[in-house]
């Protein structure tokens, strides 16, 4: 049989997870927090269960849910959205932009991503027969590469773009000014949108996050994807939504409904309960994530790492000097300091290597104190 994706094997985020379960290391690759949902949210869930949430739930997902998610964006996104027509419920942003990519991506079709990049975009692409077209953002800053970017745009039919915001694995987060640049080059051109936002409540130093939903310009042509699996602490139940105009909803809709169809009820249902009863909750997450990243950096400083700039996500940067590739070097790690991150080779196509490796804070802050102590030892 020949493989579509022949080139492509275990995910370096399994493989560094089963390294430090094998060696007894902290954790800081994976990207999920080690500590529970609130405990009001959990007994929602329960309450489902007891409740008879147990069958499928319609297709677009739980009404109730998505009203919540309504009442949101317009609370905080000041956009007035459709909880019929333009919301829907997925396993997942990674499936939704999976789902997203299969719909609209015929052979041949381009899409331009910047790396580094999360790891399921190129992929996503190239499965579907389509074209991936990187455009490599300069370390260590990471800013957005505007030349790359109209380089590509002259060179290439650019069916697709996907755009993630805050980024990961850099932490970069977009401005107005950015948008507007991005909608300068792109206006005169055919182009279609995802905009990944699953980190859009994690946003520090008194920055506050600005959604593709709060740019008119960007709407007709554009899916934004968020995920509860980051703000609720829940990775494991995997509930996300997908904002879209009725006409691209739809089409996401096409493909959603023959490949997962529905997403676990219970777990929409307590989403649904949680949001109407603590709507604040959301909102807290930024400064919450914030005290654990500067926490986590005061140790990180006193190490041989060079800890990088953070603006959002749950992520930080850090450059080391050693002579290993990066992933020998997480390795090494793991097995040395019984911690254990990412390396950021991993999100580039090429597996450029540029001496930079990603650690994971949302954890305990015991856990964190004692990653520091082990990195500084």
């Amino acid at each position: 049989m020949k493989s579509k994706l022949s080139h492509i094997g275990q995910s370096v985020f399994a493989r560094m997870t089963a390294l430090a379960n094998e060696h007894q290391a902290i954790n800081l690759a994976q990207g999920f927090p080690n500590f529970n949902p609130p405990l009001e949210l959990i007994e929602y869930f329960y309450e489902g269960l007891k409740n008879g949430m147990n069958q499928y739930a319609p297709m677009p997902g739980y009404l109730p849910l998505r009203q919540q998610i309504s009442k949101r964006l317009l609370h905080r996104y000041n956009k007035i959205i459709d909880p019929e027509k333009e919301i829907t419920i997925t396993t997942g942003a990674t499936q939704a932009i999976y789902s997203i990519i299969s719909a609209l991506i015929s052979p041949g079709d381009k899409t331009l991503i910047l790396e580094p990049a999360y790891d399921s975009y190129g992929p996503s692409v190239l499965v579907n027969s389509g074209i991936p077209i990187y455009v490599r953002m300069d370390e260590p800053l990471f800013d957005i590469p505007w030349e790359g970017i109209k380089n590509a745009l002259k060179n290439h039919d650019i069916k697709l773009m996907i755009i993630n915001n805050p980024h990961n694995p850099t932490g970069r987060i977009w401005t107005k000014n950015d948008y507007q640049t991005l909608y300068d080059i792109t206006k005169d051109k055919d182009i279609l949108f995802i905009f990944d936002e699953v980190y859009d409540a994690m946003v520090y130093d008194e920055h506050t996050h600005i959604s593709a939903l709060e740019i008119p310009e960007f709407w007709s042509n554009s899916y934004v994807c968020f995920s509860f699996g980051k703000t609720f602490h829940t990775t494991g139940w995997k509930i996300a939504y997908t904002v879209a105009p009725e006409m691209l909803s739809t089409e996401l809709r096409k493909l959603h409904q023959f490949t997962v169809f529905s997403v676990n009820t219970p777990g929409q249902y307590a989403s649904a309960k949680f949001m109407e009863s603590n709507p604040n909750f959301i909102n807290e997450l930024s400064s919450f994530y914030e005290q654990k990243r500067n926490y986590f950096l005061s140790g990180l400083v006193k190490t041989k790492f060079k800890p990088l700039k953070c603006e959002g996500s749950y992520f930080v940067l850090a450059q080391h000097q050693e002579c290993l590739d990066d992933e020998d070097f997480c390795k090494k790690m793991v097995l040395e300091k019984k911690v254990a991150a990412i390396p950021i080779s991993a999100f580039y196509h090429d597996s450029y290597d540029p001496k930079i490796i990603r650690f994971c804070f949302a954890k305990n802050d015991e856990t964190l104190a004692q990653a520091n102590e082990n990195l500084l030892n």
